[in-house]
């Protein structure tokens, strides 16, 4: 066999014409990605206030959390061990729900109201609230389409958030991406988690709004898969779970031991009777639920020594009205849901 010699000159000229087609060819990608690289910038600057409003929900370690979602999935054979986030501790003295709530006399509906808004369940609505002296927060909660848990009362008005009403339920993050009015900061329950590690000396109060099981237990799982991911379940101990009937507190309880309970009788057959009163007292007197909540004008007077008996709380919702909310409060009420109260309105 006869072996053909290399020619040194031709060898030479395909090396350099290579080299000049992959230089031509970074000449021609590098102003692209710059092009690109400039369209990405926003047109302004964010608002500084913009910027220390959403400082809790890019915490680093969160952050880190999230590009591990986003990350693409191994094959399973190249799964990684799964990275289980460390619990945190909860700081010493640290208060509990139920001490918040006994020198709490006012609970901020729906995390309070801002302008003429009620119920927003947004940042700025809490963020006024606290200022005003409010330390118990009432938050509605709904799933969104991708199973996750935001704070939204309902999803019948398509005027609040852009692309967003009954008949399209968003994903968590187009609900966090979408301002109500486009002005108010939606939340997340994940975002809830990381403001009440800011702000260590508030109290949630929990309204779910369904009673059937395949429903609340679908949001408590999603809830506690959120504190997990954030090593934040110590938090629950300043959450009071709002129950609609026996059967939803069992239920839960299975889930996961909640500390702390509110039995709220809005969805239930209650009389507003002496002893229809008693029994719910004496029921939740048997199982450590710390509360009752009612409509304002189920409360009679005499439901008061009854409560006291048994150590258990009552609220009543939704009182705007100073004067009624002192009335309730003198007549043996321990707080009132409010949109609107204050704590100086009570002075």
């Amino acid at each position: 066999m006869i072996k053909k010699k290399k020619c040194p000159v031709l060898t030479s000229f395909l090396l350099v014409s290579t080299l000049l087609e992959l230089a031509v060819i970074l000449y021609l990608l590098l102003p692209m990605g710059h092009e690109r690289a400039e369209a990405s910038l926003p047109d302004k600057a964010v608002e500084p206030a913009a910027v220390e409003q959403l400082a809790f929900r890019l915490q680093p370690e969160d952050a880190q959390l999230l590009k591990e979602e986003e990350a693409p999935a191994a094959a399973p054979e190249d799964a990684p061990e799964k990275i289980t986030v460390k619990e945190k501790e909860k700081p010493a003295g640290e208060p509990s729900a139920s001490e918040i709530l006994a020198r709490a006399q006012l609970v901020a509906h729906g995390m309070g109201s801002i302008g003429e808004l009620i119920t927003p369940n947004c940042l700025e609505g809490f963020l006024a609230q606290y200022k005003a002296g409010i330390r118990v927060f009432e938050a509605d909660f709904r799933l969104t389409r991708d199973g996750k848990v935001v704070l939204r009362h309902d999803w019948w008005h398509a005027d609040w958030q852009n692309g967003i009403d009954w008949t399209h339920i968003p994903t968590r993050e187009k609900f966090i991406s979408e301002p109500i009015l486009s002005q108010y900061t939606p939340l997340s329950f994940r975002d809830l988690l990381l403001l009440m590690e800011v702000y260590p000396d508030i109290c949630i109060i929990t309204d779910t709004k369904f009673d059937e099981s395949d429903i609340f237990t679908l949001q408590f799982d999603a809830m506690l898969a959120d504190a997990r991911e954030l090593g934040l379940t110590y938090l629950f101990d300043r959450i009071a779970i709002q129950v609609y009937n026996g059967n939803m507190r069992t239920a839960l309880n299975n889930l996961y031991p909640f500390p702390h309970y509110i039995y709220t009788l809005y969805q239930d057959s209650f009389k507003g009777t002496k002893d229809a009163f008693r029994e719910k007292v004496v029921y939740c007197a048997e199982r450590g639920i710390g509360g009752i909540t009612m409509d304002e004008y189920w409360w009679n007077a005499s439901f008061a020594a009854i409560a006291k008996e048994y150590d258990v709380q009552v609220y009543v919702h939704t009182v705007n009205d100073a004067a009624k909310a002192k009335e309730l409060l003198n007549t043996g009420v321990s707080g009132v849901y409010s949109d609107t109260l204050t704590p100086g309105d009570l002075e």
